[in-house]
């Protein structure tokens, strides 16, 4: 993602102005947009990289195409429905956002910056189960489970928002950890200032990430919640290892951007950043399938 040429990001952000204005004329918005800026009601949005969907596009196709299990046929007919599925999803999160910003731009950040990060996830996650169920079908059942993984992570993300305070203070003295056996850096900590995390040591601090990865355990959890079953302790004992591994993986990437950021400035810790905001967005939907796939494989 990192090579992709400038030309071609600026076309899929064309491209995703273009469907978002289309769908909002179609419904009676007002809608323009000059370069960047594509305005819903008069309410201005600058579409950036990561407005576009596109590392969602990369995840879902990749998962796609190296899923052997289906045909190269079935594999090619599931990317012609899953990508331009994404592009008209992601053009509703837009329009609905610039929507949502014409009453309050306060409403606008939490849904833009917490509700579609949990939601956009969950719709890709949701196309490419139904893919790889070989059909794109959803029955009563799988509506169930979708509608009972919505609930569990929206309630597990505001739990984990309830005790803000608590699990930052916990992920930076985690991330702490980490970066100082890394680095073998004594004096260097990684703390926690409001929604951000910062590394402290004399003379220096650097801002290193917002708090975003507690979407990713909300997400996982989510996900797991409808596998759960009374009495079936080895898929609790599953669930709860994988989510200290999603955990940890959260704390260590922390302290790798920061390491990035002591070794190679600003343009390398926003390089790594880059790479991990991929990584994190797969990593809950990664995580629930290598668990139940080893479960499945297991009970064969």
């Amino acid at each position: 993602m990192a090579y992709i040429p400038a030309s071609c990001q600026i076309a899929f952000r064309d491209l995703t102005i273009l469907v978002t204005k289309a769908l909002g004329t179609v419904l009676g918005f007002a809608m323009t947009s000059n370069a960047d800026i594509l305005t819903v009601n008069g309410f201005a949005m600058r579409i950036i990289n990561q407005c576009t969907a596109v590392d969602y596009v990369a995840i879902l196709a990749t998962a796609i195409l190296l899923y052997t299990r289906h045909s190269l046929s079935y594999r090619l007919f599931g990317l012609a429905v899953a990508v331009p599925a994404v592009v008209f999803a992601n053009a509703c999160r837009l329009l609905i956002s610039g929507v949502v910003g014409t009453f309050s731009r306060r409403a606008f950040d939490f849904a833009h910056d917490y509700l579609w990060v949990i939601g956009f996830a969950l719709i890709v996650f949701a196309l490419w189960t139904l893919w790889v169920n070989g059909r794109f079908f959803v029955s009563r059942s799988a509506a169930w489970r979708v509608g009972l993984t919505v609930v569990s992570t929206i309630g597990v993300y505001g739990l984990i928002l309830f005790c803000h305070d608590v699990y930052g203070d916990l992920m930076a003295q985690a991330s702490s950890f980490f970066y100082r056996l890394m680095n073998d850096d004594p004096l260097a900590s990684i703390i926690r200032d409001g929604d951000v995390m910062v590394y402290s040591r004399p003379g220096a601090s650097i801002v290193l990430e917002y708090m975003l990865e507690q979407v990713n355990i909300a997400l996982y959890v989510g996900l797991m919640v409808p596998l759960q079953k009374k009495g079936d302790w080895e898929m609790l004992g599953i669930t709860i290892i994988g989510l200290l591994c999603v955990v940890l993986l959260n704390a260590i990437f922390i302290a790798l951007g920061c390491r990035f950021a002591v070794t190679s400035g600003e343009a390398g810790l926003i390089n790594f950043q880059g790479i991990g905001s991929v990584v994190h967005m797969a990593l809950p939907m990664t995580m629930y399938w290598i668990l139940t796939s080893e479960r499945r494989e297991a009970a064969v």
